[in-house]
């Protein structure tokens, strides 16, 4: 193989791996927009709950999408930095 040649493959190769990379964005990026959407559900509910019991549980589910959202910031960071690199 010609010198040229490898260098298109290796071309072809590194933009699968940016494609991915893109598409794993996105998808975490849409993920955490559903996610701060029930997060807000959650907080409404909430405010309109009497129930002490109810309660507690919204407060835990809300704990957990809170901990999911960080994560996937963090993640988000992560690709971001490694993209601009």
């Amino acid at each position: 193989m010609k010198a040229t040649e490898l260098l298109e493959k290796l071309k072809g190769y590194l933009g699968a791996e940016r494609r991915a990379q893109i598409a794993k964005y996105d998808s975490i990026k849409s993920v955490l927009k559903k996610l701060k959407k029930k997060e807000n559900a959650l907080k409404d509910k909430l405010k309109k709950e009497q129930d002490e019991a109810v309660r507690m549980r919204l407060k835990k589910e809300m704990d957990v999408l809170s901990a999911q959202r960080k994560k996937g910031v963090n993640v988000l960071k992560e690709l971001k930095q490694a993209k601009s690199k």
